[in-house]
């Protein structure tokens, strides 16, 4: 199937709905949790008489721990996503999902804690996987572009609605927040209801013959890491830059839900070009945006200035996942389809997980404004890195037309 044929046939709003849906419980799954960080490193520092070692990071990797289990567990969510379709691992990742994610609920210790952050890694990375792969199966050319721009924004719009309501949770208590994983469960009888996907026995010999252009697919997933690297700043290091600024618990996840919603709005732009014809210079120039907003809020003396800064930097970030998810699609034969996007999957997420661990050096006791700074530098190196690419790749084509 290449990219420029029509979709196989038309795709009924059901599933277009459920695969939707599916998304908003992806990439900001584990910062859902975010705006209560700050309350839950103060509960397990004193529930300890003599404190809780390193509780400052221990905590933040409650976060991120989810990204190192996807990364670890990634290809063989998309094994078993090319062998045996997409629905059963969607639908039992969802099922997982939920009670994985609630386990913050009652888990008596930060160990138990850790485990069920574990495990709902395992449930997203099956989510990711499976839904992209099944969007693949299920369209092609600028018909799928448009749908997986559509699909990043929900992913967004995820963001949008899970980190204000888990900020209001927060106002509750540290552990009302993981209350909102159990949203899983509304979606799981629509999962149901989704075509079973591709697999393996169902293709022919010349389609399994046809080879994973890794040349193209590695530098992607390079890109997918950096970016995610630079991102996750935003979860992770903005709660405790935002309460230096005096900003309120319950405010938090809505001060963090702008960067999320500026970039629901860049994918909705994505969704509606139909994708873009130079992915190389689109995930540059969007780099350097987030570079741009990073800066902002590394310098803003007040909230604001940090909600421009988000505005822009989630713009920059909104178009990164559909403009690669758009060309891994187009470039994966239809029996590895599973896997190259489990790749992908496996990179964003170590990114989440690298995240707080590389920022930490930045980090100077209560400031954490040197971690945007850095993360800024280092986004900026790699869009333009990506903009000098695309423009040799863009002259060449011209070349070779003349």
């Amino acid at each position: 199937m290449t990219a420029s044929s029509p979709s196989p046939r038309p795709v009924p709003w059901v599933t277009r709905l459920t695969l939707l849906l599916s998304a908003t419980l992806t990439i900001m799954s584990g910062a859902t949790i975010a705006p209560s960080l700050p309350a839950m490193q103060a509960h397990f520092t004193q529930v300890h008489s003599a404190g809780l070692p390193n509780a400052d990071v221990l905590v933040r990797l409650t976060v991120t721990v989810v990204g190192l289990a996807i990364a670890v567990s990634a290809p063989l969510s998309g094994y078993l996503t090319d062998r045996i379709g997409r629905r059963p691992v969607l639908v039992v990742a969802m099922v997982l999902y939920a009670l994985a994610g609630s386990s913050g609920l009652y888990a008596p210790d930060l160990t138990t804690l850790m485990l069920g952050r574990v495990l709902l890694g395992l449930a997203v990375g099956a989510t990711m996987t499976a839904g992209s792969a099944l969007v693949a199966d299920l369209f092609a050319g600028e018909e799928r572009a448009r749908f997986l721009g559509l699909q990043s924004a929900f992913t967004s719009l995820g963001g949008v609605i899970f980190l204000p309501l888990g900020g209001l949770l927060a106002s509750v208590g540290w552990r009302a927040p993981f209350a909102v994983y159990l949203a899983a469960l509304l979606i799981v009888p629509l999962a149901l209801r989704l075509p079973r996907g591709e697999t393996a026995g169902a293709r022919g010999a010349g389609d399994a013959a046809e080879r994973v252009p890794w040349r193209w697919v590695l530098p992607a997933y390079a890109v997918a890491l950096g970016y995610m690297l630079v991102f996750y700043l935003m979860p992770t290091q903005l709660p405790y830059r935002l309460e230096g600024l005096g900003v309120a618990p319950a405010q938090v996840g809505f001060v963090m839900g702008v960067s999320t919603l500026s970039g629901a709005v860049a994918a909705l732009w994505f969704s509606r070009r139909g994708g873009t014809r130079t992915p190389a210079l689109t995930a540059g120039l969007s780099l350097l945006a987030m570079a741009t907003g990073w800066t902002v809020v590394s310098l803003a003396p007040g909230t604001g200035w940090v909600v421009p800064g988000l505005i822009v930097g989630g713009a920059g970030a909104g178009l990164v996942t559909p403009n690669l998810t758009t060309f891994l699609a187009a470039l994966a034969p239809a029996h590895a389809r599973g896997r190259v996007m489990s790749g992908l999957s496996a990179s964003i997420f170590l990114g989440q997980f690298l995240s707080p661990l590389l920022a930490q050096p930045f980090v100077r006791g209560d400031d954490v404004s040197h971690t945007f700074a850095g993360g800024a530098v280092f986004a900026a190196l790699i869009g333009a890195g990506l903009l000098v690419a695309g423009l040799r790749l863009a002259a060449g084509r011209s070349a070779a037309a003349g």
